[in-house]
Parts: C-alpha cells; structure tokens; sequence
C-alpha cells in the first residue's frame, strides 16, 4: 500500500531533485565541520562555523567562473527570512551580516533553513538558482579545504 510520505516525497522529489542533493550535501557539510574544527556547545554538539570562516581562505579570491556567479547569485539577491507577521510567516529581505565568507556562509545556513523550515512550496525558479548555487558554494569550499573535503567524503559512507 502506497504511504502519502513517498507518494509525497516522490512527487517533490519529481519537481526539484537538486533541493535533495543539497539537503544532503548541507547535512555531509556540517558533519563535516564538526569533525574538522573543536565543536560549539557544553551540552549539544554545534558545528563551529566561526572556526571554519575565520581559518578558511577567501572563497571570492579563489572562484572560478560558475563559483563566482554562485557567489554573486547569494550575495547580490541574498535568500529571505521569514518573520512572523499578524501570527503567519512571511518572507522578508534582510541582508547579510558580515562579509566574505561570512556572509557567504549565512546566505548557505538560509537556504537551508527556508528549504526546511520556509515552506518553499510550490517550489519556484528562484529557489531552485539559490539551491544550485548553493551546491556551487559547497563544493567550492570543499576544493579550498582538504581536510573538510576528506571528513566531507567520509561522512557519506
């Protein structure tokens, strides 16, 4: 008997694979981290972003083309929070704080969060260019740092 979570599943999955691909990569990315860099947090374990972007080369200074435009797509139109407003979420611009891989970083952390907790339903072109984009970000953070690319690849095993 089909269950609605994989007709579900199935039918997002139809619309947007690379939102799958990036849920993914983003849960191998924090793993990542947690593995590379000493963990935030006395109780849970938090992934240290901050020991990440402070220790991390400039991701800009080292992009190629296809990196750079990704860059450019997250920083330049960067990915909406949402806020609640008269008790309903609504979708709001709010820019990025810092800059470089700071913010770049950010921009990374909101696509994930509107992918999972946003409601990015339908599922528009807009989400897809940040969610593609993303995946660009990712792996190119990965091609500048060996030691997360190595905990990166053996988090999927």
């Amino acid at each position: 008997m089909p269950r609605i979570v994989d007709d579900t599943f199935n039918q997002m999955y139809s619309a947007g694979p690379e939102r799958f691909a990036f849920c993914g990569a983003f849960a191998l990315f924090e793993y990542a981290l947690k593995q590379t860099y000493p963990v935030n947090g006395s109780g849970i374990a938090w992934p240290n972003w901050c020991a990440f972007i402070r220790t991390s080369p400039d991701l800009n200074a080292n992009a190629n083309g296809t990196l750079k435009a990704a860059i450019n797509c997250v920083l330049n139109n960067p990915p909406m929070i949402q806020k609640a407003r008269d008790g309903q979420p609504q979708f709001e611009f709010e820019a990025l704080a810092g800059s470089g891989n700071e913010a770049i970083c950010e921009a990374l952390k909101r696509i994930r969060n509107n992918l999972f907790h946003g409601g990015k339903q339908p599922y528009k072109d807009r989400d897809r260019q940040l969610v593609e984009a993303g995946l660009e970000i990712i792996e190119g953070f990965l091609d500048i740092n060996p030691c997360m690319r190595t905990a990166f690849c053996a988090g999927a095993r």
